[in-house]
């Protein structure tokens, strides 16, 4: 019988294969085959439980979790809420390694099956739960796309919006002749939301390109 304070599985999936992505080249984390990836719910005490005062001196602290990723032989992995996962079409996922240090360029990339009925595959719905946990558990970009791996420098490519023309690093591209007014996770440059289509831009002449505070 599982204690109070034991992970709680919250999904399970087989025929996932997992692969370690450095410096341009893949190699296979379950060379002996697909495995069965779980999910599991791991507690841990709120850092912010203290500061609580709807709560009895008495009582106990409240407990918090995080996400904890495993498939066998080669892959364990705590995903917490911050962790950044980007869906990479059309059946894999991807995981900026940032605990392996910020130039280490490394990704953990986690392939599904093709959707189907038989054995070997998956469905729609295996899909929708897989992401539905990460989307409530992590920060997950199902839309976004994964930051680039740069070669010269054997680490991620970092987001400069100087390399940019006007309209390029929007959704649909640019559709005015001005630039459009979008956030910008500085991390990796995906677009994390933008003004209303409509609205009118005045833009200041002294603004320099690609910069938040400096001017001409």
């Amino acid at each position: 019988m599982s204690g109070h304070g034991d992970p709680r599985l919250l999904y399970t999936i087989g025929g996932i294969k997992a692969y370690h992505i450095q410096h341009g080249e893949e190699h296979s984390l379950t060379p002996s085959g697909a495995q069965t990836l779980s999910l599991l719910m791991v507690p841990t005490n709120s850092p912010f439980a203290g500061l609580s005062n709807t709560r009895g001196q008495d009582e106990a602290p409240e407990e918090d979790f995080y996400l904890h990723l495993n498939l066998p032989p080669e892959l364990d992995l705590p995903l917490p809420a911050t962790t950044q996962i980007y869906h990479q079409p059309p059946r894999s996922y991807l995981i900026p390694r940032w605990d392996l240090g910020p130039e280490s360029g490394a990704f953990t990339r986690i392939e599904f099956p093709a959707l189907g009925t038989g054995p070997g595959s998956v469905t729609q719905e295996d899909i929708d739960t897989f992401e539905t946990i990460l989307a409530q558990c992590t920060a997950f970009l199902e839309r976004a796309q994964a930051p680039q791996h740069d070669k010269s420098k054997g680490g991620l490519k970092q987001y400069n919006p100087q390399d940019y023309a006007p309209g390029e690093g929007y959704p649909g591209g640019s559709k005015h002749p001005h630039g459009e007014v979008v956030l910008v996770d500085e991390e990796n440059g995906s677009v994390v939301g933008e003004l209303a289509e409509g609205a009118q831009i005045i833009e200041d002449p002294r603004l320099k390109q690609g910069s938040k505070s400096e001017y001409l």
